[in-house]
């Protein structure tokens, strides 16, 4: 499941659970932050990243959705 919604006028919010995305923005996007990891059982299933506003269309390419507003 991928997501991203609008923090504010400046960012982007962008969720995954997709390990090969994971993969992705930890090779090629060294401007999208982490702002929270979700784990069971110590193993990560998702993270939460915070996206610049002028990366949108790399964000939405990347995770295959549109901003939810």
């Amino acid at each position: 499941m991928n997501r991203l919604w609008r923090l504010n006028e400046r960012y982007l919010a962008a969720y995954t659970e997709d390990t090969d995305v994971m993969r992705k923005i930890r090779r090629s996007y060294p401007d999208f932050w982490i702002m929270a990891e979700y784990s069971k059982d110590g193993v990560i299933y998702a993270l939460q990243y915070r996206v610049p506003s002028e990366r949108k269309r790399s964000a939405r390419h990347l995770l295959g959705v549109n901003v939810d507003r």
